[in-house]
């Protein structure tokens, strides 16, 4: 039994070396993401400070199995408060590189292994969601590369944050969810479910995924309340259960709790003007890509009542972009929350590229420029830019 499955898999190896073979544009794909990764590590500076040394802590914490001692009613945001937040916020994406850290040697060198392969994953996954969607491989090829290449992802994804974590089970979320949209069955939606439940573990980013689970299945029973409950209610609950009994369980260890750090956000982060720090960073977020995104919004509400289009595809959209308003409406107004959108953005900038989709490699110097901006904009163009206020 076991010999026969054996060569069932060999006798279907060739054949998917050839298929994948004639994706020429998957290839060049995975090539690409190859170089940019290695240029991020290249020229972006990679230095084990700020935020990275609460999760180092945490780690530690772990391996050593030290209880933390902190007190949250003294009003000083100590080192080992900070560490017991990041233990309720990411504590799988904290054992995840305790696994890399132990076997590359390092942290910093296992944290930049573990999050290079995470942007490989989120880039094939939101590859496979645009070429579904528009049922593209150009259309994929150049949305992945303006996720890919984007100036958070690269700077700070790529850096010593558990950013990436987060967004990986987000994008494998919404994949799962287009599958849904495709086949009916209750059970993709299910997976994509345990999917959100367990990236709130890498990072709480993940959990906005709920948002485009809840739409469709809205949209769809909307008519049927009591379908609605019935299909909602258990994939709310697998997705709030083990996060309230975590949140418990760290209340009862440490008295901490999430609302704590709510309100030292909405303390330390004070701006002169909101509006320009959110002109500030989705300029520097977007870059060349914002563009894009505005024909594709104008492509999207210029069609959105052509009976011909898919409803279910323009829920999808539409709740892909809802689900980055909480990012938006975070306290802390940082191109690394704000990136949540950029998916969505890239869903609605495939509008633009699939109108122009034969002419796909006119895409390409606009996505050169973007990715150097990338590249520079720490060093040299926010700094040129900056305004006084």
């Amino acid at each position: 039994m076991h010999d026969s499955v054996d060569l069932g898999i060999l006798s279907r190896t060739p054949n998917v070396i050839r298929r994948n073979l004639r994706r020429p544009f998957l290839l060049a794909y995975i090539a690409c993401l190859i170089s940019i990764s290695g240029l991020s590590l290249y020229f972006l500076p990679h230095i084990l400070q700020g935020d990275a040394i609460s999760y180092v802590d945490a780690a530690k914490a772990y391996s050593s199995r030290t209880h933390l001692s902190i007190d949250v009613e003294s009003g000083v945001v100590t080192p080992e408060i900070v560490a017991v937040h990041r233990m309720l916020t990411t504590t799988l994406s904290i054992h995840v590189l305790r696994f890399f850290a132990a076997a590359t040697g390092s942290f910093e060198t296992g944290w930049l292994v573990m999050n290079t392969l995470l942007l490989f994953g989120c880039s094939i996954v939101l590859y496979t969601l645009l070429a579904r969607f528009y049922e593209s491989e150009r259309v994929a090829f150049v949305g992945g590369l303006f996720f890919a290449g984007n100036y958070s992802v690269l700077s700070q994804g790529l850096a010593y944050f558990m950013d990436m974590g987060g967004w990986f089970f987000y994008l494998l979320a919404l994949l799962l969810i287009y599958y849904y949209i495709e086949s009916g069955r209750y059970r993709t939606l299910v997976f994509a479910t345990l999917v959100v439940a367990i990236g709130g573990f890498f990072k709480e980013n993940a959990y906005m995924a709920s948002i485009p689970i809840g739409a469709m299945l809205l949209f769809e029973y909307y008519r049927r309340p009591l379908t609605f409950l019935a299909k909602s209610i258990p994939l709310g609950f697998l997705v709030a259960a083990p996060a309230v009994l975590w949140h418990v369980h760290i209340y009862n260890t440490y008295g901490y709790t999430y609302t704590y750090w709510i309100h030292v956000s909405e303390d330390f982060y004070e701006y002169n003007s909101v509006i320009v720090e959110y002109i500030k960073s989705f300029g520097s977020l977007l870059t060349f890509l914002a563009p894009i995104a505005l024909y594709g919004a104008y492509e999207f509400v210029r069609r959105f009542f052509d009976p011909t289009l898919d409803h279910k595809k323009k829920v999808f959209l539409v709740s892909v972009l809802a689900s980055s308003i909480p990012a938006v409406m975070w306290p802390a107004v940082t191109q690394r929350v704000l990136v949540l959108a950029v998916p969505g953005l890239i869903l609605l900038a495939g509008l633009c590229i699939k109108r122009f989709e034969r002419y796909w490699y006119a895409f390409i110097p606009l996505i050169m420029l973007y990715l150097i901006a990338a590249l520079t904009m720490d060093a040299y163009i926010l700094d040129s830019v900056n305004l006084p206020f």
